[in-house]
């Protein structure tokens, strides 16, 4: 390290740096001479407020500079390298990401009644013996069966029936009613959501072919005891094995959030076996239903399911454990899970030997309070309603009664005449007014001579006209005469 030490004072420094100057620039160059990649500040300023510097070039010299305090007055050429020259400095750090922003729920769903007004369909001959889940998407309603996965057109009764994929084996799969989107819930290693599984992701399907849309990751890892979930309104909502609920915000990737809605108050278990108020297990391993979000109470969460062998649809809110019957049904055996369909107000379950079927798809109708629903089909043109025919007038009525003459109310006073008032005073009398103006000259007068003149020649021509009359009356006269000097009679 370089450091410049003063000898005697200040007056010594000017002498020195342009000695070492020349000296410098007698020094035989090398060509080419390497560009100047960066400088380094050796130890700050020395006792005289100067600062050295070295200066290396990718040729690999360095070059010694020095730098004076600007009050020192030194040439432009002992001034500091331009900024590009000197070293780098440490970038700031990032600014932190912007906080993600958060989803925003659909619509969201609350089943005001269901009914037992249904139609059935069997089918077994796509599902083979009963399975698992049963859920539905504003088009189609899937059950997973022991020979796959079937498909059906939704509607009353459910139609054009299929085995859409053979062989699919046990799926933890749900469908969100409003959105219509599928989900399939998967452990830590994201593989099929069993019971006692960890909880911690959620893949999307495409509905076409049931493909992968995106993974998705929890806020948080849940401990599931036995599966229960429940789907509805952009939202899930599942039971880990200590009786607490979790609500997820369902999405196809990112981190979901997840939060708990506290342990269910309600002592009677839903999912104690054949319980008043529990959910029979479907044979695949899985409890399902809807969820609700009730925005006329606040927002209140509730989820609906069916109860068998009670034969009743329950609603139970969540964390109270508040359970009400919405409907009793006949006939629901094995009912293990059930979903809505609020754009043709139906519920759709399935049952095993249910309502005289081997493996039942039945479709009841429902009261659902959701977003508003496809339009339906246009109904029948009505009649245009004939002209009416005059009726026969009726009878005249009664004559009304006369009314009583009201009495004469009391005549006024006279009023008193009033006070003739003083006459006016009069007025001042105003300053006389200038005399007229005096008539204009009469221009162009007619002289007596000019008068005289237009009389005598007025006259003149009066006694030409005569003249001339007088002459052709006398001229036709004559030429009536007769030859023989007599005159003629006139015919």
């Amino acid at each position: 390290m370089l450091r410049l030490r003063p000898f005697i004072g200040h007056d010594f420094v000017l002498p020195l740096v342009f000695v070492f100057a020349g000296a410098v620039a007698s020094f035989p160059q090398k060509s080419p001479v390497g560009n100047l990649v960066r400088q380094e500040f050796q130890n700050g300023k020395d006792d005289w407020g100067s600062e050295a510097r070295v200066a290396v070039s990718d040729d690999g010299e360095a070059h010694l500079m020095l730098q004076a305090d600007s009050d020192w007055g030194l040439p432009t050429v002992f001034q500091p390298l331009p900024k590009k020259f000197e070293r780098r400095r440490r970038r700031a750090p990032p600014p932190p990401p912007p906080p993600r922003r958060r989803r925003t729920l659909p619509d969201a769903l609350f089943i005001e009644s269901l009914s037992d007004n249904c139609t059935v369909v069997n089918m077994a001959r796509y599902s083979g013996d009963d399975g698992g889940l049963l859920w539905s998407t504003r088009s189609h309603i899937y059950y997973e069966g022991d020979k796959g996965l079937v498909r059906y057109d939704s509607g009353s009764p459910p139609t054009a029936g299929e085995l859409m994929k053979a062989g699919w084996g046990t799926h933890a799969v749900h469908g969100d009613p409003i959105t219509g989107k599928l989900y399939e819930l998967l452990d830590q290693r994201k593989r099929v959501l069993r019971r006692n599984g960890e909880f911690l992701y959620i893949r999307c399907l495409h509905a076409a072919n049931y493909s992968n849309a995106g993974v998705a990751r929890l806020g948080m890892k849940i401990m599931m005891g036995n599966y229960l979930a429940f789907v509805g309104g952009g939202e899930l909502a599942v039971q880990n094995r200590d009786r607490i609920w979790f609500l997820v915000e369902l999405g196809c990737k990112g981190t979901l959030p997840t939060r708990s809605l506290g342990k269910d108050r309600n002592i009677k278990r839903i999912d104690k076996y054949r319980g008043p108020n529990s959910l029979v297990v479907c044979e695949h391993g899985q409890r399902g239903g809807i969820l609700e979000r009730d925005l006329q109470n606040g927002g209140r969460h509730s989820i609906v399911y069916p109860n068998y062998p009670f034969n009743r649809i329950l609603r139970r809110d969540i964390p109270s454990g508040r359970v009400t019957v919405l409907t009793a049904v006949e006939k629901m055996n094995d009912a293990c899970s059930l979903s809505v369909d609020y754009d043709r107000s139906l519920w759709y379950w399935h049952g095993e030997s249910a309502k005289g079927a081997e493996e039942a798809l039945v479709s009841c109708l429902a009261t659902v309070r959701g977003p508003p629903g496809l339009p339906g089909a246009p109904g029948v043109h009505g009649v245009q309603p004939g002209q009416a025919a005059a009726g026969k007038p009726g009878k005249p009525g009664p004559p009304g009664s006369v009314g009583h003459r009201g009495s004469t109310g009391p005549a006024g006073e006279t009023g008193r005449q009033g006070l003739l008032g003083e006459p006016g005073d009069d007025g001042d009398k105003g300053p006389p007014g200038a005399p007229p103006a005096a008539p204009k000259p009469i221009k162009n007068k007619i002289r007596k001579a000019t008068f005289v003149g237009l009389i005598g020649l007025h006259s003149l021509l009066l006694g030409s006209v005569y003249f001339i009359l007088k002459f052709r009356k006398d001229t036709a006269k004559k030429a009536t005469i007769d030859v023989d000097g007599h005159e003629e009679e006139p015919h």
